[in-house]
């Protein structure tokens, strides 16, 4: 299945391959939830405050992805 990714901001910045919020495809492999997907990434769980599954957040980790889906992850946000 392919699922469509976008990392925002510290996500991104951490990948030299990568503008924030450019998609990238990646083909996944039988049942994928979204935990597989940031291991695949190579992404600590606690480095994404929050999850967008096409257009909803999404809390769960164990949520299934589906073919075609879109998956926008944003780190904690910073600031003052």
């Amino acid at each position: 299945m392919r699922v469509e990714v976008r990392l925002y901001a510290t996500l991104a910045a951490a990948r030299q391959d990568l503008h924030a919020g450019e998609p990238m495809t990646l083909e996944l492999r039988g049942q994928t939830q979204l935990a597989d997907l940031l291991r695949r990434l190579c992404i600590a769980p606690q480095a994404v405050h929050l999850a967008v599954v096409n257009g909803r957040l999404v809390h769960d980790r164990t949520h299934l992805l589906s073919d075609g889906d879109r998956v926008g992850l944003f780190p904690p946000v910073g600031g003052g």
